[in-house]
């Protein structure tokens, strides 16, 4: 018998006894059960043999029909075949005529061997779920079946942990009561079965998917993205930062121009400088700044003077960077210091002069 798993072949010998014969304890192939047992001895009469033996054409002594010839040392006798589990028996061959090798006459009756169970009246060996088997009557648990030469649950069931038992399957909102219940993956039981920690729900309610935990990972749909990272999208199967925010290690945050009040130096954005792997200080940082850029404010929209002594944290220049003229990105200083003389002089005379001309306005008006 050839059996095919996982593209693996399996020969499985099988041995079955036709109707009309029968295994033998002593030569255990197929004996003819038309050929009456021989006791050997010798007789030319019934009565020269043991009881339920007859004489067979003068030569032999032969057990009766129903009978089985037992051996006890030197001396022959022909004891009763059990028709039934279960009937009084003094030798295993009384039962094995009957119920098969996975018999034995166990405290004086016949009874499926301790690794056999009685089904469709005879002794099969015990199979267990994922063993190799080669009947479904092997096949002892609850619901499971030969198939492919292995014991296996029904297409509608799966085997427990400990393949003792076969249990419904439980998809996504099925009710439940232990996580090997459930069969999607990446579920656990939680009174349903539900995603695991990590996991969303895909959009179409069927499927788990691994959420992301940085901007830049891999992912299928916005769920993934959105279950831990806000203001992002799922974006040619990458996680990204949605519209006015910008990733600054493994987040978005929003976009915070230079001289925009902010809570974070990660919030600070410059023309050259938006979307980073690192959320270190690089050339712009969100700090106080009183005077210097509430007059970039001044500048830009022509607030009131009084904007220049607001205290709250506004995005500046980091140490060693300075603004540019166009006033939209920090660089650096040059060691020389020339560029540092030049643009803060530059950008110093801007400041005074437009604050002269809107003190001067003023004056005028008044």
């Amino acid at each position: 018998m050839v059996i095919g798993l996982s593209r693996i072949l399996v020969l499985v010998p099988v041995t079955v006894c036709a109707t009309i014969s029968l295994p033998s304890e002593d030569y255990p192939r197929c004996n003819d059960r038309r050929s009456p047992p021989q006791t050997l001895a010798a007789c030319r009469y019934d009565s020269d043999c043991m009881e339920n033996a007859y004489c067979w054409n003068q030569e032999a002594c032969y057990c009766k029909d129903g009978y089985v010839v037992y051996r006890n040392r030197s001396d022959f006798h022909c004891l009763k075949v059990a028709d039934n589990i279960e009937d009084p028996c003094v030798a295993n061959v009384q039962c094995h005529l009957t119920f098969t090798l996975h018999s034995e006459c166990r405290n004086h009756v016949c009874q499926c061997s301790s690794t056999a169970h009685f089904v469709n009246g005879r002794c099969y060996e015990s199979i267990g779920l994922g063993r190799i088997c080669q009947t479904n009557n092997n096949c002892y648990v609850k619901d499971s079946y030969c198939v492919e030469g292995y014991c296996v649950c029904d297409h509608s069931q799966h085997s427990n942990p400990e393949r003792t038992k076969c249990v419904k399957n439980a998809y996504l909102g099925d009710k439940c009561e232990q996580d090997y219940e459930c069969v999607s993956k990446s579920t656990r039981c939680m009174e349903v079965c539900r995603c695991k920690v990590d996991y969303v729900l895909s959009e179409d309610g069927t499927r788990c998917l691994k959420a992301a935990n940085s901007v830049g990972e891999d992912c299928q749909e916005n769920p993934q993205c959105q279950e831990f990272l806000q203001n992002s999208v799922c974006q040619n199967n990458v996680c990204t930062c949605i519209e006015d925010y910008h990733r600054r290690g493994p987040v978005c945050v929003r976009d915070v121009g230079l001289g925009q009040r902010c809570v974070s130096h990660n919030e600070c954005v410059t023309r050259t400088y938006k979307h980073s792997n690192s959320s270190e200080l690089m050339n712009v940082d969100c700090s106080n700044g009183t005077i210097f850029y509430d007059a970039i404010e001044f500048i830009r929209n022509s607030s009131p003077l009084n904007i220049l002594f607001d205290f709250q944290d506004r995005c500046t220049c980091a140490k060693d960077y300075i603004m540019s003229q166009e006033l939209d990105d920090c660089i650096r200083y040059s060691e020389s210091g020339a560029t540092s003389w030049r643009a803060c002089g530059i950008f110093s005379l801007t400041i005074l002069a437009n604050v002269s001309l809107w003190m001067l306005r003023r004056i005028t008006e008044s």
